[in-house]
């Protein structure tokens, strides 16, 4: 019974270590942005781990560290995959020099400079 118990206790501890599933486990990484485009236009953005629309979002217009921008909705992606996102412009993000995020599952990628253009 005692081998038993404590058997139970190391399995609850790995279980406790278990990554979750709803968060990722590396950071997303953005490595490339296409040319400058207008609100309404379409952007490329490459990297690793970029998640997926389900539990990704894209913030453009944001400071250095992330923080304020416009997040794109779910009608201005185009297609999303791990390595590739392809999104609108928003309609609400401003206009000039900023940044543009990735945040999958919470966890916020590197920012990229970019440029919107009027």
């Amino acid at each position: 019974m005692k081998l038993l118990l404590i058997g139970f206790v190391a399995l609850l501890g790995f279980v406790s270590c278990a990554p979750d599933a709803g968060r990722p486990t590396l950071r997303p990484v953005l490595i490339k942005l296409s040319e400058p485009a207008k609100v309404g236009e379409t952007v490329t953005l490459q990297g690793r781990y970029l998640g997926s629309k389900d539990n990704g979002a894209v913030i453009f217009g944001a400071d250095t560290v992330g923080n304020g921008g416009a997040t794109a909705t779910s009608a201005d992606v185009v297609s999303w995959n791990a390595s590739e996102i392809q999104v609108r412009v928003p309609a609400n993000a401003k206009t000039g020099g900023n940044f543009v995020f990735v945040s999958v599952g919470g966890v916020l990628s590197n920012g990229m400079a970019y440029s919107i253009t009027r």
